[in-house]
């Protein structure tokens, strides 16, 4: 290993593959900017024990022996070209992330996981974990052999809450217990559709797609397909940025959008 950073993210199953097409050569590229090596997990190894992909998360624990340090990045985020360094804007021996605090669930997430997993101290904003810094001061936050994390992940308390999220509770709920401390990176490193000005998206580093409907004006991959090809344009770039009011036009007359939004009309 010649690096001493890596950028990892997970992929495997079709759907997934499809988005890593458009976001992968933009992660990549970001890697090599940080100086960093591009590591794509493609193995599940936890699905049988945990059930859902998410869990694979874990297995940063075992890249972290291998690296001093980690940035974990969802296949469905789209990396902006002049995207700074999260390595250089995370100190040693904390999480960085971006608190979604005032837009998630976290209220409920907070009084789920403390019923399921035991109270903790919990003085940490509540971060997204779909793009995580980690070191190897903080790895312990992804340990496979966690206590709770196959009752979390298994258990039948799982059915009384619609709409409960997997790794990213478990994960808040874990920093907190062990006591380590999250750098807010702010959102424009994780836009996700809770910031609801979706033409503003651009104004950030990071645009994540989760969900299934990724920023709600039509199916999520063609989202990503052409918000990837705007991030190759600095002529697009640039002009979505600048004029927000541009960008929400252009999205709504896309041929991609009109036609979802008569599907959807019409089912």
């Amino acid at each position: 290993m010649s690096k001493t950073k890596a950028v990892a993210t997970i992929t495997f199953g079709d759907k997934f593959w499809e988005m890593a097409k458009h976001t992968h050569p933009l992660i990549k590229r970001y890697a090599e900017r940080c100086d960093a090596d591009f590591v794509v997990i493609d193995k599940p190894e936890f699905a049988e024990a945990l059930g859902k992909a998410a869990y694979e998360k874990f297995q940063l624990y075992r890249l972290l022996d291998t690296y001093e340090s980690v940035a974990f990045v969802d296949t469905d985020i789209v990396v902006a070209p002049d995207s700074p360094s999260v390595f250089e804007l995370t100190p040693k021996g904390k999480i960085g992330a971006c608190n979604e605090e005032l837009f998630s669930k976290s209220k409920r997430d907070r009084v789920v996981t403390q019923e399921v997993l035991g109270k903790v101290d919990w003085k940490n904003c509540y971060f997204n974990s779909g793009m995580m810094v980690l070191d190897q001061e903080t790895k312990e936050l992804v340990n496979p052999e966690a206590e709770g994390l196959k009752e979390w992940a298994t258990g039948e308390f799982r059915k009384e809450h619609e709409n409960l999220l997997n790794d990213q509770p478990f994960l808040n709920h874990r920093a907190n217990k062990l006591g380590m401390e999250v750098e807010d990176l702010g959102h424009r490193f994780n836009h996700t559709r809770v910031i609801t000005k979706t033409h503003t998206r651009f104004d950030s580093y990071f645009i994540h797609y989760a969900g299934p409907s990724g920023h709600r004006y039509g199916e999520r991959i063609r989202q990503i397909e052409l918000d990837s090809q705007i991030m190759k344009s600095p002529f697009l770039l640039s002009t979505s940025r600048s004029f927000p009011t541009y960008r929400w036009v252009a999205d709504r007359s896309n041929l991609a959008f009109v036609k979802y939004l008569f599907s959807k009309l019409n089912s």
